[in-house]
Formats: C-alpha cells, structure tokens, sequence
C-alpha cells in the first residue's frame, strides 16, 4: 500500500491557519493536482485552503466555501481530495458530526478522499512531529484510521519551515474563507 504525501506548501498552511486561531476549531481542504490521482485516487496533496474559524456547525459558510472552491479549483488542474481540522480543545481528537458531514461531501465528489485531524498537543514552536491523524471513508458516515501514513514531502525541511512560520509571526498573514467574507479583497486560497 502507497503512502500518500502532503507538500511543504499545504502543511505550512494548514499549521499556521491553527497558529492563527488557537483557540478555535478551524478547517479547510486538501487539493491534488489531476496528475497525482493515481486510478482515480490521490497519491500527494498539493495544496491547502483554510476554509473556517468560526462557528463552523451551525454555519452555511462551509457549504460556500466549498461551492466557491470547487470553481477555482478546477480551472487550475487541481480536486478537492481531502478536508482537515482542528479542534479548540488541545485534548481532542475526535471527528466532530460537522467534520465528517464534510468529509463525506468531498468523498461522495473524490474516491480516496481523507479526514485528517491536527493532534493540538503536538504543535509547538519548534515541531517535531507532523502531528496529522489521518482517517479514509470506509463507508457513507464511517471514517476509520488509515493504514496509510501521511508523509510530508520533506519532512525535516517541511517541519523547520512551519516552525518559523509559527515563530516568526507570520501565520499572521494567513487568510481564511471567514477573513475573505469580512473583506472580500483578501485571497483566501493564499
């Protein structure tokens, strides 16, 4: 069984949309670029979108965001192929029901689509480790872990790279869809 590969690019996305906002559930979605499916399925992922930080259950921003991402993707060559998030709580690790609702979206759209939950606990100023629960759909609902390990496409470099990221500040920087819908000028796909 191949792993699959997560880019520098989209790693450093996803750790610095959780430096920004702590203290919030955050989410977003994984990209691959048509050449990386492999029978249909993705094998890297290229790329990151921060989607929400904000009331993400009870919200219809998810839903826009992913219609408005969806168009903007697929003029550049690229499928959603995956969704990521993180909870407020550095103790939790579970998929909440809005997580997996999602989820199940982008794998009813993309066969090998993943889950990946940020393990909080393990995010710091200087990472030592990706920190990135990775679940497949088994079925319609059921997200169960991977045998597959996610690997980061050069895992010192990628590391050292989201460590100065967080340490420098420039998380900052970031915009996500909620940023993007308080002044729509801002580029949420960064």
């Amino acid at each position: 069984m191949d792993d699959l590969e997560i880019s520098t690019r989209a790693y450093c996305k996803i750790i610095m949309h959780c430096a920004k906002y702590p203290s919030c559930n955050v989410n977003g979605v994984l990209l691959t670029h048509k050449s990386d499916l492999k029978n249909g399925r993705p094998t890297k992922f290229c790329d990151a979108v921060p989607l929400c930080h904000l009331n993400t259950g009870l919200s219809l921003v998810p839903e826009i965001a992913l219609a408005q991402v969806s168009g903007i993707v697929g003029a550049a060559g690229t499928v959603i192929s995956g969704f990521y998030h993180a909870h407020d709580n550095l103790k939790d690790n579970h998929v909440d029901v809005f997580s997996q609702k999602i989820a199940d979206k982008i794998a009813e759209n993309q066969d090998g689509a993943v889950l990946v939950t940020i393990d909080s606990k393990r995010l710091a100023l200087k990472i030592q480790n990706d920190g990135l629960i990775v679940r497949h759909n088994v079925a319609e609902g059921a997200w169960k872990l991977s045998e597959k390990k996610l690997k980061l496409e050069h895992e010192s470099i990628t590391l050292a790279c989201a460590s100065a990221l967080v340490r420098e500040g420039i998380f900052r920087e970031l915009v996500d869809f909620d940023n993007h819908l308080d002044d729509i000028t801002q580029d949420y796909v960064n």
